[in-house]
């Protein structure tokens, strides 16, 4: 369904940014093209990834107190509109699929996932478990909680895509998050 052309899939799949740029450059510049190269220019803002850095917002918003309930909404909903989830196109969609990836390559460090103020550290199969859980927040966790779910479906579709790719685990986690997830009272 969102299928891309073969001489964007190396572009889609790096990680750097700089990277990303010399491949953007490489590519022959059409209207496909252009349309990357603003999403780029939207993406890393002063060589910070800026999409990256909004999707642990919505992380974040997602455990927030629940007395700044439209605040919370507020933020969310200026995020969205940041991130372009009201549009539906391909390229969209694997931009946010290398968020994702991007989000997922920091969830293998030593000290990612650790507790007792990082004494004690992960292992590869509890790191995984709390990537999924990262993800599941920051994507259908936030949705839900925000009744955002019709705003975000190109959002979830990529990160659950890309968060499956990750390790055969993630499904089955991600569909215990779901079954489990309690809608907040009011």
């Amino acid at each position: 369904m969102y299928e891309i052309d073969a001489k964007f899939r190396e572009y889609f799949n790096e990680l750097d940014p700089a990277k990303r740029l010399e491949l953007l450059d490489a590519l022959t510049d059409d209207e496909d093209t252009q349309l990357l190269r603003r999403l780029y220019s939207e993406r890393y803002i002063k060589e910070k990834d800026h999409w990256l850095w909004r999707a642990i917002c919505l992380q974040m918003l997602y455990g927030q107190w629940r007395l700044f309930k439209s605040s919370r909404n507020k933020e969310a909903m200026g995020i969205l509109r940041e991130l372009h989830t009201e549009d539906d196109n391909c390229f969209l969609y694997h931009e946010y699929r290398n968020v994702a990836r991007r989000y997922l390559s920091t969830c293998k460090c030593s000290g990612y996932a650790s507790s007792l103020m990082g004494l004690k550290t992960a292992s590869d199969d509890e790191k995984i478990i709390k990537a999924c859980l990262d993800i599941w927040q920051m994507s259908e966790g936030i949705a839900r909680q925000e009744n955002l779910r019709d705003n975000m479906k190109l959002w979830i579709k990529a990160f659950y895509d890309e968060l499956v790719n990750y390790s055969s685990i993630c499904r089955q986690e991600y569909e215990r998050l779901c079954k489990h997830y309690i809608s907040p009272s009011y």
